[in-house]
């Protein structure tokens, strides 16, 4: 609702919503905090979020005022969306509040997916990086997914991106049905295995080209795993994490490693380049390496600090699972989108190498 033909959809509802509960004398002024001026759109479904609609006068307004609704914006129900709760599951918090499903289907760049909205998530907001996943070329190669869910970032990576295989590591048994049904639907279920339960239990190991590392706010506890999941000739790791910039630099640097790495690092003035060289050694000072061409503008002096602490700890892992020396370069750095003022969810490609072995393009 951010064009010309939003605003006068966003004026229409308003002015529909009030003429109709001052019809029927249940206006109240401090109800129009609660008019939505925004909404998602799953076919029929309509999903405005919280506090839309909250006040127990809109409920007493009864089903004609939803059935008015609903025609003014070409649905069939209607779902009103809280925050995401804070659990294992990332359990969505919706609730159907006119209609008889909660069941949607939704198509995303030619990929169809369909879910339980009440029981499981979908992030409009990730569909840069969905679509990222998309122009990858995986052929002849094989993917992990460590956090499936209901295949946001599986499917783009078998249906576009041509992954010969993909293993998906998932615990919910909700979104382990829907990933099932969607992979089925796309058509690329014999180049899928899922793996219920625990990632750090379930996941396979030496097997993987490239990791996915989809969950935020921190994807940090599955870090380990990943590292083990890769080939022994290398790959690459996408890891999700929300940033929180203007925080104060003691609670960036993770650990001491870290922190001894920072103060050897190029000095970071507003949106400067960096090398992102970032190798450690536990036997050893941490240093920053230029045995490889990788640079990454850092847009945020946060993001650079999380790299050093990431590169650090991934080496840790890679080194104590596979045999030698390995190397650890944040190669490229993506903003997927925003959240509360400060807070950033952004994806950071990791290679990880044999330090004896060629390089990775």
């Amino acid at each position: 609702m951010k064009n010309s033909k939003g605003s006068k959809c966003k004026h229409k509802l308003r002015d529909s919503i009030i003429e109709y509960m001052m019809k029927i004398n249940l206006w109240e002024e401090e109800l129009m905090g609660e008019i939505p001026t925004t909404f998602e759109k799953y076919g029929g479904l309509i999903l405005f979020n919280s506090p839309s609609f909250s006040h127990s006068k809109w409920h007493e307004a009864g089903e004609d005022l939803w059935s008015l609704v609903c025609s003014l914006l070409n649905g069939d129900r209607i779902a009103i969306k809280g925050h995401i709760k804070d659990d294992t599951f990332r359990t969505p918090q919706v609730k159907l509040i006119y209609g008889k499903s909660s069941l949607v289907e939704f198509t995303d760049n030619g990929i169809k997916y369909r879910w339980d909205i009440e029981k499981t998530m979908f992030s409009r907001g990730n569909v840069t990086e969905r679509h990222r996943i998309a122009r990858l070329d995986c052929t002849n190669e094989v993917v992990v997914d460590l956090y499936a869910g209901i295949g946001y970032f599986t499917l783009p990576y078998l249906v576009h991106a041509n992954a010969k295989h993909l293993h998906a590591c998932e615990w919910n048994p909700d979104a382990l049905e829907s990933l099932r049904y969607n992979l089925s639907l796309n058509g690329v279920s014999e180049r899928c295995t899922i793996y219920e339960g625990d990632n750090r239990l379930v996941c396979p190991k030496n097997i993987a080209n490239r990791v996915n590392l989809g969950l935020i706010p921190s994807s940090e506890p599955s870090w380990e795993i990943a590292c083990q999941a890769l080939l022994s000739t290398g790959g690459i790791l996408y890891v999700h994490q929300n940033i929180e910039s203007k925080v104060c630099s003691s609670k960036i640097a993770h650990c001491d490693a870290c922190a001894n790495l920072k103060k050897t690092s190029p000095k970071l003035e507003g949106t400067a380049t960096a090398a992102a060289k970032l190798v450690s050694r536990l036997e050893k000072d941490v240093i920053v390496s230029d045995s490889n061409n990788f640079s990454v503008t850092w847009k945020m002096p946060e993001w650079y600090s999380f790299s050093l602490h990431l590169s650090h700890k991934l080496l840790t892992f890679v080194e104590s699972y596979h045999e030698g020396n390995w190397t650890v370069c944040v190669s490229e750095v993506f903003k997927v989108k925003s959240y509360a003022p400060h807070v950033d969810h952004i994806v950071l490609s990791v290679k990880c190498f044999p330090t004896t072995s060629q390089l990775l393009k």
